[in-house]
């Protein structure tokens, strides 16, 4: 049977099913735990404190740049084709990276306390220093995937996020201030991440190297720099124009399309070794058929979303309803640009940086206009629909440059 679906809808059902439960596992057990950690950061903490740590989590969110985040996918990438000695390789090279971040966020640290604000520069701080270990080793998952060692994968998550999980929720609890929050949740994730990273480097086979795939990590990271930038350029904006109070009635407004927007990089994340697989014949139309069944998946997950919404803040975020159910239910209909990811792996395949700089442009620079005009003119809402019409506009961008790509045969 399934392999007679299998052929029906062009899936290797047999490898989504076993791979897929287990990334679905850890997608669901992720959103369960954060949900319920927000769910008592909503009870415990004012509407203000709430926003300041919403802002240090964007914050260290957008110094991810410097850590070059696109190398995951240039490691997820070479070893699905055997060159497993870019693992360490580009760790190495993270950790030099990621150095600027940290004295970034120093900096950082110094002008909140110069303003006023020991709480925030203490948090920031605190985050700083443990800021270089957790980035340098957050790959294990990256190596995991390209073994598509995916019920480790889904092991390693758990473990790494309930561990961040309960050191935030005791320090929430016992120790309610921002700078012990930020504390633990900050190396308690570092601490982790190195102790997964050295059982994954033992599984390390050979050490077979490409720097062609170094390259292409590189490419992706410097390339998201307009994504990631433009991605966070929201959060940064909604606290400067509008107060931390409504910073975090935005904060609360997308946190569950966006635990929604994880859970979708699951068939993304089972996709890309399977694309490394395909012949350079069947590619395209592969690619698009698979695009389109998740497009259909997306589509009813954003319905089902809309209806649920209000009784989800009820239940989780009461001291949150209202506008904030409001502009969530706006918000998901974003989700729907997530199926164009699936045509973008033919360019990782293919190393076509030209195409990947073309589309995170343009996403950086129309989300950029978008927030500058919709922000300080319709406030909260404005920054919501900023999201819906860009994402949308990525979707057809990525539709475009997936047309136009010529495949290599050779």
């Amino acid at each position: 049977m399934i392999k007679k679906l299998s052929g029906l809808l062009g899936l290797d059902l047999d490898y989504f099913i076993k791979g897929g439960f287990w990334l679905i596992f850890a997608s669901v057990a992720s959103a369960l735990g954060g949900l319920l950690l927000s769910s008592l950061f909503s009870r415990l903490w004012p509407q203000d404190v709430y926003g300041q740590f919403a802002f240090l989590t964007s914050a260290l969110g957008f110094i991810s740049l410097t850590a070059l985040p696109g190398m995951g996918q240039a490691i997820t990438q070479a070893v699905s084709e055997g060159k497993e000695g870019i693992y360490k390789d580009a760790s190495l090279m993270v950790a030099k990276w990621s150095i600027i971040g940290t004295v970034a966020l120093i900096a950082g640290s110094f002008y909140f306390y110069f303003r006023e604000n020991p709480n925030l520069a203490a948090a920031t701080f605190a985050s700083a220093l443990a800021f270089p270990i957790s980035t340098t080793a957050s790959f294990y998952n990256s190596y995991l995937t390209g073994k598509k060692l995916f019920k480790q994968v889904a092991i390693f998550s758990t473990i790494a996020q309930y561990s961040s999980l309960i050191a935030t929720a005791l320090a929430l609890y016992f120790l309610p201030s921002l700078a012990w929050v930020a504390f633990f949740s900050a190396w308690s994730t570092a601490i982790v991440n190195v102790i997964l990273t050295c059982f994954a480097f033992f599984r390390v086979k050979n050490s077979t190297k490409d720097n062609s795939a170094i390259n292409l990590g590189i490419h992706l990271s410097f390339s998201q720099i307009f994504t990631i930038g433009a991605d966070y350029l929201d959060r940064f904006l909604v606290p400067v124009l509008l107060g931390f109070t409504n910073n975090a009635i935005y904060a609360f407004a997308i946190l569950i399309p966006m635990q929604i927007h994880w859970f979708l990089k699951v068939f993304t994340t089972l996709g890309q070794p399977k694309v490394a697989e395909i012949s350079q014949k069947n590619l395209k139309s592969g690619l698009i058929r698979k695009s389109l069944q998740l497009e259909v998946l997306t589509a009813a997950i954003v319905f089902t979303y809309i209806l649920a919404a209000p009784s989800i803040f009820k239940i989780l975020y009461p001291n949150y309803q209202g506008e904030a159910v409001v502009l969530s239910q706006i918000f998901s209909v974003s989700l729907l640009y997530f199926p164009g990811n699936i045509l973008s792996l033919l360019l990782v395949r293919e190393r076509q940086t030209k195409q990947i700089y073309k589309i995170n442009i343009f996403y950086a620079f129309s989300t950029i206009a978008a927030l500058a005009i919709l922000v300080p003119t319709l406030g909260l809402i404005g920054a919501v629909l900023a999201k819906v019409i860009v994402r949308l506009l990525q979707l057809l961008t990525q539709v475009i440059l997936f047309i136009k790509t010529e495949i290599d045969e050779g």
